[in-house]
């Protein structure tokens, strides 16, 4: 038999954390028995594209985000599903969803899953038309999963949800690479002495990095040598270079890019630092724990969020906090990290199973 072909709903499949656990269990997933397909909102080239076909996927691109016409994206959506009869779909973009499950509903899809991975929205005008469109997201809904209890709060209220765990690929991150680790602070001019914090994330309100700006210039006052990594690109990049250029630090933070090496860039790391003004649960540092980092995060994260030692969360607006409780660390790695991780259910491994064993059952069901 054929495999069973789930669409992915996304806004577009570039580097985050939301595209990362797709990924992730895409890869675990038996795509002899589940296959996904990909269904993008913006018409541009993206990280993921070649895994994605490699692994059998097929990826279609709308264009709603980059010109708003909205009556030309429900034309789009409708011919889509007309000519594509899945019977599973799994929506990850909230936002749009009041428009692709109302067309996904009418066109006879009648697997409709809801995946909610965040708790909150952004505190600007995109996230207020956000939250407002994805008020009207849950109702169409047949099933739902969140990555956390709070993210399901959040976005699906009192209706019922399945909380998943953002899996990773435990074995590539577990048991750092000190190779790895002295050839990439070599590229970066880090020496061995010198205390390496990083960051993964696309430079967004959400991710803080402003904030973060504070958080290692207070620290740099205590630590002069300190260095610190910033790994991803997004739309305040420049704003966050001007102000590391303002507060006279530019020989000591790395604006590194998006990455595919991140493992061996976390085993660079001597700590990963999270002050984001909101998460769901965040893949990056699910990654960090595993890698054994001290982990130091902003108390607006949901705490369910740690599951290994060494995690501290400190309070967003207080950037002295952080300098002290960083530069008081011996910032030494978890020695049960990995052990840590697999029990708390963070291989991927088991996320695909749950995942697979949901769409197999959701399938025979709807086709019996």
């Amino acid at each position: 038999m054929a495999p069973i072909r789930v669409l992915q709903v996304m806004p577009a499949m570039d580097a985050g954390g939301m595209e990362t656990f797709v990924m992730n269990v895409y890869r675990a997933i038996d795509r002899t028995q589940v296959q996904f397909d990909f269904l993008y909102h913006y018409d541009k080239p993206c990280f993921y594209d070649e895994e994605i076909r490699s692994l059998g996927g097929r990826i279609t691109k709308l264009t709603v985000r980059q010109d708003n016409n909205i009556p030309r994206y429900l034309h789009q959506l409708d011919r889509f599903f007309a000519g594509h009869p899945y019977r599973i779909l799994h929506g990850h973009y909230s936002g749009f969803g009041m428009f692709y499950n109302r067309a996904a509903r009418r066109r006879g899809v009648p697997v409709r899953v809801g995946h909610s991975h965040n708790t909150a929205y952004e505190p600007n005008l995109v996230g207020t038309m956000d939250r407002m469109m994805s008020n009207r997201f849950n109702h169409l809904l047949t099933d739902r999963f969140a990555c956390s209890r709070k993210a399901g709060q959040m976005l699906f209220g009192k209706s019922p949800f399945t909380v998943l765990p953002n899996g990773i690929q435990v074995d590539r991150f577990a048991n750092p690479d000190p190779a790895a680790r002295a050839k990439i602070r070599a590229a970066w001019q880090v020496p061995e002495s010198a205390r390496l914090l990083g960051h993964v994330g696309r430079f967004s309100e959400q991710k803080n990095h402003l904030g973060m700006l504070d958080i290692f210039a207070a620290i740099h006052a205590r630590d002069p040598q300190a260095r610190l990594v910033l790994i991803g690109t997004g739309a305040l990049e420049q704003q966050a270079r001007e102000k590391t250029a303002a507060l006279g630090l530019a020989d000591r933070v790395i604006f590194a890019g998006v990455r595919s090496d991140t493992a061996d860039c976390y085993a660079a790391m001597d700590a990963f630092v999270l002050p984001s003004l909101f998460e769901g649960l965040p893949v990056v540092l699910v990654e960090a724990q595993t890698a054994g980092l001290p982990c130091f995060v902003s108390d607006t994260v949901d705490r369910d969020a740690a599951f290994a030692d060494g995690v501290q969360f400190l309070p967003l607006q207080d950037p002295a906090a952080w300098a002290e409780a960083i530069c008081a660390s011996l910032l030494t790695r978890n020695p049960k990290a990995r052990q840590q991780a697999e029990d708390a259910g963070y291989d991927v491994r088991t996320s695909a199973r749950i995942l697979q064993q949901f769409y197999i059952k959701r399938y025979a069901e709807v086709n019996p």
